[in-house]
């Protein structure tokens, strides 16, 4: 017998979904516990409207990808119309809008990036670049080459391969060993934890670079393929590098014939208020990782772009082929919707907007910090921005994990009216690129309000 679940019954899907559903990095004892899984009836710019009728700001943006916002009617329609009439390649075929795609970010991306392999998301595109990159080497006859320098407090992704490039401190990776042999993984250049200790940004930036190069010399430059970062780093509330930084890794990359990959899932189209992570810092990477903002997750899109330098290796006789490939890679109808938001981003300057907000989200979160005692730091840049809270000022300490202290604030936040589920020590904050400067001011508040309900509870 086949039960059909009620579309509009609020009880009933969370019901359902605690029974039948894996939610991703919770479980159902704990959703039931929170009075979830927020069930989502509909959405529209900022906002989510939930199947109970609560009405939400989404503060991360989904995942930090609904750089459009929702509720976009054009990217939809853009979808259907393209799946309406072709809605897969074939074999060594291409679909004119994966190709529009293409011809699109070889003009918008920075410096001489120019050929994408597309694939679905963003640990796809990372899994992507990493084997580009040790393909590439292979190409020119440099076999031993397959390490790979990442930096702690970095994510790029989910698979087995990528989860294991930096640390986030809300997706530990107890379940999952060994480590990849391969992987190399040094200090980041966050200046409020340096593991330096050092006295200022640029001791911090200078020492952190050091760190790559000195990993390189101790693998064996021979041996490393790549190093990868974000431009900047999410997974701790947007740390933005000290400016000599990413120069500094550029020149110690091209010195020992190593690849630098960026990853800017959460930092392309926009989020940092340039079009990329790679214009915000000036530097320009052999291979850029994409994902997220690209179709303001309207559809899952990621890819891989990389110079002519590297995709000209890969061009003449059958073995010169990249032996690489997903079923649905380039998948004509998340061509259409990528080209349909990238439209939207355009005509309404959305990367300005991006930057604008940002700047009025720094100020409210700079007098935040004057004002709350259990605010360690803020930092970010645009709208990927974030808040560490901690239990003692002086030796940055955490609070135990047994107060919930996340749990406290989520709730608080949620009882305001934004939905942001806080992980561990860090408050994020990414909302839209469309949010108005009326909307910042609400959410801004709504974390004010919060931070102040929890420290009079915890006696702060």
């Amino acid at each position: 017998m086949t039960t059909t679940l009620p579309p509009t019954d609020n009880n009933a899907l969370q019901d359902a979904a605690n029974r039948h559903l894996f939610v991703g990095m919770t479980n159902p004892a704990q959703l039931a516990e929170e009075g979830g899984p927020l069930v989502m009836d509909s959405a529209e710019g900022v906002h989510i409207i939930a199947m109970d009728g609560k009405k939400y700001i989404d503060g991360i943006s989904g995942m930090y990808f609904r750089n459009a916002g929702h509720g976009r009617e054009e990217i939809a329609r853009a979808v259907y119309e393209q799946l309406s009439r072709i809605s897969m390649n074939v074999y060594a075929g291409a679909t004119p809008a994966t190709i529009q795609l293409a011809a699109k970010l070889a003009e918008i991306t920075p410096g001489d990036l120019t050929r994408t392999f597309f694939c679905q998301g963003g640990s796809e595109a990372n899994e992507s670049s990493l084997k580009m990159a040790q393909a590439y080497h292979m190409r020119r006859g440099d076999k031993g080459r397959y390490k790979v320098i990442s930096r702690k407090g970095s994510y790029h992704g989910s698979t087995y391969g990528t989860m294991w490039l930096g640390g986030h401190p809300g997706f530990p990776r107890t379940d999952y060993q060994p480590k990849p042999a391969n992987v190399v993984t040094v200090p980041a250049p966050h200046y409020y934890h340096c593991e330096f200790g050092s006295s200022s940004p640029e001791e911090c930036g200078e020492l952190s670079a050091k760190a790559i190069e000195e990993a390189i010399l101790f693998e064996g430059p021979e041996s490393v393929s790549a190093v990868i970062g974000e431009p900047v780093s999410q997974p701790l509330g947007g740390v933005v590098p000290p400016s000599n930084y990413w120069p500094m890794v550029r020149e110690i990359c091209d010195k020992y014939g190593v690849v630098l990959i960026f990853d800017e899932v959460i930092t392309g189209f926009g989020r940092l208020g340039k079009w990329f992570g790679a214009d915000f810092v000036g530097v320009t990477p052999d291979i850029m990782s994409f994902a997220k903002g690209i179709t303001s997750g309207y559809f899952p899109v990621g890819g891989s772009i990389a110079t002519a330098e590297i995709a000209d290796v890969f061009s003449g006789g059958p073995e010169k082929t990249w032996s690489h490939m997903y079923t649905y890679s380039a998948h004509p109808g998340g061509a259409a919707a990528a080209l349909a938001n990238l439209g939207i981003v355009e005509r309404e300057n959305l990367v300005e907007n991006a930057r604008a907000r940002g700047e009025q989200l720094a100020d409210r979160l700079a007098d935040m910090k004057e004002k709350h005692p259990m605010i360690g730091d803020v930092r970010g840049a645009g709208l990927i921005q974030g808040i560490e809270f901690v239990a003692d000022r002086e030796t940055k300490q955490h609070f135990d994990s047994s107060m919930h202290v996340n749990m406290r604030l989520t709730e608080k936040l949620i009882d305001r009216g934004v939905w942001i589920r806080v992980p561990a020590y860090i408050i994020p904050i990414a909302p839209p690129l469309v949010i108005t400067a009326d909307e910042m001011d609400t959410l801004a508040t709504a974390v004010d309000e919060s931070l102040t309900e929890v420290e009079k509870e915890l006696g702060v």
